[in-house]
């Protein structure tokens, strides 16, 4: 185990680090609220600029695991999540941790509903192009038949009466 002062150092820091990691989930809220109005909207280009923000958050949290396993390391304990590390700490230090470990459980729970509406919303959409392009494309292609009633071929219709998507 490492000296108390030096110990205490690094217990600080790693409850900072699990912070700032909380507060980066926390800043991703309104971003997932901006994607599912987005996605109602159908502003292609926007949403494209939100999930290019959202890509920023997961290289910010990349490391997280490795991180984690560090801080483990130097304050000498182990553990599946940081649930069973917390544990692990000195009594007086578990309290604090454990209530970060509740913040963070009301973020993720926040974040999960925003992004299982936008994925919902995202497959009924999805759907409903499907749906158009299948109409469009039954449409499309006409058989003809010759005078005996056998197919000829088929025949394309002229482009301006093709339908954008």
């Amino acid at each position: 185990m490492l000296e108390t002062t030096e110990y205490q150092e690094t217990l600080d820091s790693f409850y900072n680090y699990l912070f700032g990691v909380i507060k980066l989930h926390r800043d991703t809220i309104p971003k997932l609220k901006d994607e599912l109005m987005l996605i109602q909207s159908n502003s292609i280009d926007e949403l494209n600029d939100n999930l290019n923000h959202q890509q920023i958050f997961l290289y910010q949290i990349k490391t997280f695991d490795q991180d984690v396993a560090t801080y483990m390391e130097k304050l000498g304990v182990s553990g599946e999540n940081i649930s069973e590390v917390i544990k692990q700490l000195p009594e007086e230090e578990q309290k604090r941790f454990k209530e970060l470990l509740a913040e963070f459980k009301e973020t993720a729970k926040e974040i999960k509903f925003y992004k299982d509406k936008c994925q919902t919303l995202l497959q009924t959409k999805l759907h409903t192009v499907n749906k158009s392009i299948a109409q469009f494309k039954a449409k499309q292609d006409k058989m003809t038949y010759g005078e005996d009633g056998k197919e000829e071929g088929s025949v394309k219709l002229p482009s301006a009466f093709e339908k954008s998507v």
